[in-house]
């Protein structure tokens, strides 16, 4: 009987302790020693795995390591385990990074040896569709455009309070992120996407690194009152007659500002922040209601001859409506008929010796175009006016036709 008794795994001094306790290692990855391990962990749950001392105790053991055994979490991983066990099953410390090439977050295991994109990168937001600025919010194209420049303000004070509160290029970069979401904050709600695309993840990886590189200092004093005041006039300038942006009007204000601000890791950051919120998000910023009754009067939009050249100003339009205004270009429709049955359009440079070479293009409503007039230079305002044998140096264009139609006027320097 002494004998039974030594044979078994030892009895406990307390068969069930109030207390338990998690317990993690590793085992080779071999089918056969896995399946020695795994009976050798249920032989536990046997009572006559136990030594035989003539009580229950080994029954009331095993009911004890059952219970422990249905507890027992089977997942498992390839972790290794080599090294002197000295890695054994401990989670790797994970460290993360903007790649300087795409833009992307990254993390490592291995110390920095190997990256691979992290599972929560970048934070995701979605711009709503919002009305023009002025549906209700604000009265004309230039409190839109102040609005932009006013959200872009928001931009960079959040620019400039990261450096305070980053202690790395990752948290830095994670709060450039939140700075777009601020920026155009009226139009933002969580759980969507913007999606950006590669190539404007990459400059915003490079930009992020720069002006990091950069220091506030430099980043803050990047931001005179000269270039935030290009901003607002290359908005105003590219910005519809009804406060929002089409696609091209939004490629031609960052393309305006992509000329006209000085090279800086700044800049650089800015036109990846510009890219990243595309037309719905400048329109978002357009929309934000900040302004009313601004001055762009200092925004000179076009330098090139024709610039200030307008329709002579009548009700109702008898003398056409401009559809568009560019840099040496204007597109001037008419549909209303003049109280003679006929259909008009005139163009007045607003000074007798401001004179541009205008020719022009019937566009639309050829069959109705009767002819064109035109006052040569020197002429005073209302005279001079007669039909021209082609293209010339004028300071006022009076086209007339029999039904509606649409004339593109082109204007360069005299010779």
């Amino acid at each position: 009987m002494a004998e039974n008794e030594n044979k078994g795994i030892p009895i406990p001094d307390v068969i069930d302790p109030p207390e338990s306790m998690s317990v993690t290692l590793c085992v080779p990855k071999n089918r056969d020693h896995l399946a020695a391990f795994f009976g050798a962990l249920y032989s536990l749950t046997e009572w006559n795995s136990w030594q035989q001392n003539g009580t229950t105790d080994g029954k009331e053991l095993a009911a004890v390591w059952w219970r422990y055994f249905l507890s027992w979490n089977r997942n498992m991983t390839d972790i290794e385990c080599e090294d002197g066990m000295g890695k054994c099953c401990v989670d790797p410390q994970i460290i993360k990074r903007i790649n300087p090439t795409t833009g992307q977050v990254e993390q490592s295991s291995d110390g920095g040896s190997t990256w691979t994109p992290a599972s929560d990168g970048w934070p995701t937001v979605i711009v709503q569709p919002v009305p023009p600025v002025t549906s209700g919010v604000a009265a004309t194209k230039c409190d839109a455009a102040t609005n932009v420049s006013g959200q872009v303000q928001v931009w960079i004070d959040h620019g400039i309070s990261n450096f305070d509160t980053a202690t790395t290029l990752l948290e830095f970069g994670l709060a450039a992120i939140a700075a777009i979401a601020a920026a155009v904050l009226a139009v933002l709600t969580d759980g969507l996407t913007i999606p950006l695309i590669a190539p404007t993840m990459a400059a915003l990886g490079a930009a992020l690194a720069a002006v990091w590189a950069l220091g506030k200092t430099a980043f803050q004093d990047y931001w005179t009152t000269e270039i935030k005041d290009d901003i607002l006039c290359a908005a105003y300038c590219n910005i519809g007659a009804d406060g929002s942006f089409t696609d091209a009007q939004f490629s031609a204000f960052w393309n305006k500002v992509n000329s006209q601000l000085p090279p800086s890791p700044a800049k650089m950051l800015f036109m990846g922040f510009l890219s990243s919120v595309g037309s719905a998000g400048l329109n978002a910023m357009a929309a934000s209601g900040m302004s009313a009754d601004s001055d762009c009067g200092d925004c000179d939009c076009f330098s090139t001859c024709g610039h200030d050249w307008n329709i002579v100003a009548n009700t109702p339009n008898y003398f056409g409506t401009l559809v568009e205004r560019g840099e040496g270009f204007m597109i001037v429709q008419t549909d209303v008929i003049n109280t003679n049955g006929l259909y008009y359009q005139w163009l007045w440079s607003g000074n007798a010796d401001n004179c541009c070479y205008v020719t022009w293009e019937v566009i639309e409503g050829e069959a109705n175009f009767n002819g064109m007039n035109a006052a040569p230079c020197g002429s005073a305002f209302n005279s001079g006016l007669s039909n021209p044998l082609g293209p010339g140096c004028f300071n006022q264009m009076q086209p007339q036709g029999s039904g509606p139609y649409t004339i593109k006027y082109t204007f360069t320097p005299c010779p």
